[in-house]
């Protein structure tokens, strides 16, 4: 990967306009004398393009460690590096062949705030481009009614595990929702933007029946099965540990009302705050159980004949080699899901 900043204004890349960028950038963002870059000013050009790069490296090394092999850029035939770019002035986001580019977010603040410095929008859009060089682009193109909502909810959920991945991330999360995994929190929040706001939910109650043709619409229930098998394995994991009731393994928690929503939240506040680390290592088994499940079933997925259930059927497939109990989970909430 390589970062090129452009000193003028860059119209987004579009076919037949792809990299290189060869006009004037800014000044590359430059290591210090001990290897690293937190000597640069936040508020400079040269902190946008060391944050871009060291989100969109952090997030390739996430997952090549997951699929145990270094990933082959799919473009690499033309490119041999991944192209950055860490500012243009557009709404919008978006990795293609050869290139990532980000743009930014018109804040509630009446500001613009760049996506260069939005930590899950820069790993889904490597999500992308991981997914791509993985199990490739179908003949037929993007138009297929699963390929491109799957896509969708597969670059959603590299985003959410590659959060997971930051230890004072994972430890501020735990610390805002006192543990428990069923409140809107910074982990089911996809992409969170100024004012509360996000661009997708992972806790979503969405079944395929009930959703649209609209492509990220279409997404939400795998992204949904996905999440819930996460916090199973993590609520699972609590029960083992004594740290939770085993009532909770027997509830549909998306049938629970507020007053049971409040107890169980009681209940795992107070377990949370006396043993801290022991809900952190739980989660850290659930996370990694499930991103190598997935690592696993993308690379043996079809892309000239990718649907939801074919998908689902993979990922139940290799979770039975991380544990049957992982498996198990994926297919109950499939199942729920009206996926498999």
């Amino acid at each position: 990967m390589y970062v090129r900043d452009p000193v003028l204004d860059k119209e987004p890349y579009e076919f037949p306009n792809l990299p290189p960028f060869v006009g004037t950038t800014f000044p590359p963002a430059e290591a210090g004398f001990d290897g690293h870059f937190d000597q640069i000013t936040v508020s400079s050009r040269q902190f946008l393009a060391a944050h871009a790069f060291g989100a969109a490296s952090r997030v390739l090394d996430v997952w090549e460690s997951y699929l145990g092999k270094p990933v082959a850029w799919y473009f690499a035939d033309t490119y041999e590096r991944l192209e950055i770019i860490p500012y243009v002035d557009w709404e919008n986001a978006q990795s293609g062949y050869g290139y990532l580019e980000l743009g930014r977010e018109a804040g509630t603040d009446g500001r613009g705030h760049p996506y260069a410095l939005n930590f899950d929008v820069i790993a889904h859009e490597m999500g992308h481009a991981i997914l791509f060089s993985l199990f490739g682009i179908p003949a037929k193109g993007l138009g297929d009614a699963d390929f491109g909502p799957f896509h969708e909810a597969s670059a959603d959920l590299i985003s959410l595990l590659s959060f997971l991945h930051f230890d004072s991330g994972m430890d501020r999360l735990l610390r805002h929702c006192q543990a428990n995994l069923l409140v809107l929190n910074e982990l089911n929040r996809i992409a969170e933007l100024t004012g509360d706001r996000q661009i997708r939910l992972a806790s979503n109650a969405r079944k395929m029946s009930e959703v649209t043709g609209e492509m990220h619409d279409r997404s939400r229930p795998f992204t949904g099965a996905v999440f819930d098998t996460l916090v199973d394995l993590y609520h699972a994991g609590l029960v083992r540990q004594g740290l939770a009731d085993e009532k909770l393994l027997g509830l549909d928690i998306r049938e629970l009302g507020q007053a049971d929503m409040q107890r169980i939240s009681r209940f795992t506040a107070e377990a949370y705050q006396a043993r801290p680390l022991l809900f952190k290592s739980e989660l850290i088994k659930a996370r990694d159980a499930v991103a190598l499940a997935l690592a696993q079933a993308w690379p043996a997925l079809d892309p000239d004949d990718l649907t939801f259930a074919d998908a689902a059927a993979t990922v139940m497939e290799k979770a039975d080699r991380v544990g049957a109990d992982v498996a198990a989970g994926f297919e109950e909430n499939f199942r729920w899901r009206e996926i498999a």
